[in-house]
């Protein structure tokens, strides 16, 4: 071979291998190891945060995903999710729930630690675990899951979930425990909550009565003349300055009323009405919600409109259909909702149910408990 030819090979052979070379540095280059993984290692003081890695890079996870552990947590990605740290109690969360594998599948999020009570949260393609010290790592997702997130997620009455959701049968039916309750979950029915007996959030109607019927609340105080629970007795001193404040006076008319007390009341409305009329003005003992002590029913000082629909034309009557949700309380029978709640328009009838779920109820429009909580419509006994 002439010697021109051969240096022509040789320079061919050097460019191909070289060429050959440059593909494999890009392409270690492009691994997750030397991008997305290594990137978000090295970023926002991860480094410190994780500590040095105690195993190589492994890539053979599903839909193509990588990870990496290191002494204090691991970095996961994939090419749908990218890069992000799990660590600590949510990691061992998620790893009951099979990884990557599982429900949740890959997390799409880092820990977010700025929630209420000093909880963290962190967000998975199939739902999110949610942390806070006093319950520990929980999972949340589909209907559940989107009915808290309705209500305000840890916010919502419901607080943080204390369980895994449970589900058995056929058809399918699912529960989860909350701080404050239940949501519960049923094919082909939906959602429904279920506040704690006592709570606040505690749903009084035609087809839920008090629990037991003819409990009385432990923690009852003075509110003027009447008697309501401690924090709903606060927040009614704060709403009756705050219209006083406004140059609008309003007067207590009826606060707790015990079972014996609303036997007495309602056997008294069906001797001058009938029961059927009765059951639309006034609930049948052991059904009242002024037995949970959460309800004060409002007035003016000079009586104009007293327990009638033409309250709500009153100052008094205005100011609490605009303000009552800023001190936790609702108009619990509005106008025009009888087919859900039972009962007709009192818009003197203030319930509370707390400041952040009134607040919620406002900003989203609900008008009636049953609506918020996802229960039946409870027209009738």
């Amino acid at each position: 071979m002439k010697a021109q030819q051969l240096m022509s090979l040789l320079i061919a052979v050097v460019a191909v291998v070289g060429m050959a070379l440059a593909g494999a540095v890009q392409a270690v280059a492009q691994t997750p190891d030397n991008g997305a993984i290594a990137a978000k290692y090295v970023s926002n003081g991860n480094a410190v945060r994780l500590g040095n890695a105690t195993k190589s890079l492994r890539c053979s996870l599903l839909q193509g995903g990588c990870y990496r552990d290191y002494q204090k947590g691991s970095i996961y990605w994939s090419p749908a999710s990218g890069a992000h740290i799990v660590l600590g109690a949510i990691a061992a969360r998620w790893a009951k729930s099979k990884w990557e594998r599982g429900l949740l599948g890959y997390p799409i999020s880092d820990e977010n630690c700025t929630l209420i009570s000093r909880g963290c949260v962190q967000q998975y393609q199939g739902g999110n675990i949610y942390w806070q010290s006093s319950v520990g790592a929980h999972s949340i997702h589909g209907g559940i899951g989107s009915k808290w997130g309705q209500m305000g997620y840890e916010r919502s009455p419901l607080g943080f979930p204390v369980g895994e959701e449970n589900c058995a049968g056929a058809p399918v039916s699912c529960i989860q425990s909350f701080l404050g309750g239940t949501i519960a979950w049923k094919a082909g029915v939906g959602v429904s909550v279920n506040p704690n007996a006592g709570s606040f959030g505690t749903v009084v109607n035609k087809r839920r009565p008090n629990t037991p019927i003819n409990r009385t609340p432990p923690d009852l105080v003075w509110a003027g003349s009447q008697l309501m629970r401690r924090e709903a007795a606060t927040q009614m001193a704060q709403l009756i300055s705050g219209a006083s404040a406004e140059g609008v006076p309003i007067t207590l008319v009826s606060g707790f009323r015990s079972y014996a007390t609303q036997a007495r009341l309602y056997n008294n409305y069906v001797w001058q009405y009938g029961q059927a009329l009765a059951d639309t003005i006034s609930a049948r003992p052991g059904f009242s919600e002024h037995q949970t002590g959460l309800v004060m029913d409002i007035g003016t000082p000079n009586g104009a409109c007293a327990l009638q629909a033409c309250f709500v034309n009153t100052p008094a009557g205005q100011f609490a259909a605009a303000n009552a949700w800023r001190y936790g309380f609702i108009v619990r029978y509005p106008q025009g909702y009888d087919s859900i709640t039972g009962y007709t328009f009192e818009p003197w009838h203030l319930r509370y149910v707390g400041v952040r779920a009134a607040t919620d109820m406002h900003n989203r429009g609900f008008k009636t408990l049953e609506q918020y909580f996802g229960l039946p419509a409870a027209p009738k006994y």
